[in-house]
């Protein structure tokens, strides 16, 4: 269920993830600076279980990401006919799914750097902050944050890689499950199940 640009992501997540006591900086740049510069000098400590890690994403993630707003995307229009129990358990399946994916590809980011370039206006609410991962030896990585501001709060909704949407992407990936399996999102929760171990 995962396709090839989100080899990047659980890595590009810590990015934003690391310190959570940026979530209040002045404007969506300094978010995404703030806590980019901090993660990178973070990235050396050493001893930490995968289950620490694990616990760690999980409260990060859900501090920096919007995960309910972008579970809602990546179901597209099979939201519209899912019952209310259905959506409250494919959100909970869609954060276990995430962490399982992705909570152990942020070990090793020595030497690379974030660098925030520029930001432009895309609603009333939301910012595409314009970046790129400095990587030694290779090209850089252009990185797009789509943060959505609320009373001074800033939350990642989507996370552009080279272009590539990591939301799209996996509402697709999403959409091909639910058509193989009747065409209803009770196919994708039991695929998700069995994926995160939730049966």
């Amino acid at each position: 269920m995962t396709g090839s640009p989100f080899k990047f992501l659980g890595a590009l997540v810590f990015i934003v993830l690391a310190y959570t006591a940026t979530a209040q900086a002045a404007n969506p740049q300094d978010f995404v600076q703030n806590m980019g510069d901090k993660a990178f000098a973070s990235l050396s400590e050493e001893g930490l279980s995968q289950d620490q890690r694990t616990e760690r994403f999980r409260g990060l993630l859900n501090e920096a990401f919007d995960l309910p707003r972008i579970a809602r995307f990546t179901l597209g229009r099979y939201w519209r006919t899912a019952t209310d129990e259905e959506k409250t358990e494919f959100i909970t399946l869609f954060e276990k799914f995430v962490i399982q994916a992705y909570s152990s590809r942020f070990q090793d980011m020595s030497g690379q750097k974030l660098n925030v370039i520029n930001a432009r206006e895309v609603s009333a609410s939301q910012v595409l902050v314009l970046s790129e991962i400095e990587i030694p030896g290779k090209a850089p990585v252009k990185i797009n944050w789509r943060v959505r501001s609320k009373d001074d709060a800033h939350k990642i909704v989507d996370v552009l890689v080279q272009g590539i949407s990591m939301s799209v992407t996996q509402r697709d990936e999403f959409a091909a499950v639910i058509r193989k399996t009747g065409g209803k999102v009770d196919g994708l929760i039991k695929a998700l199940r069995r994926k995160t171990g939730s049966n």
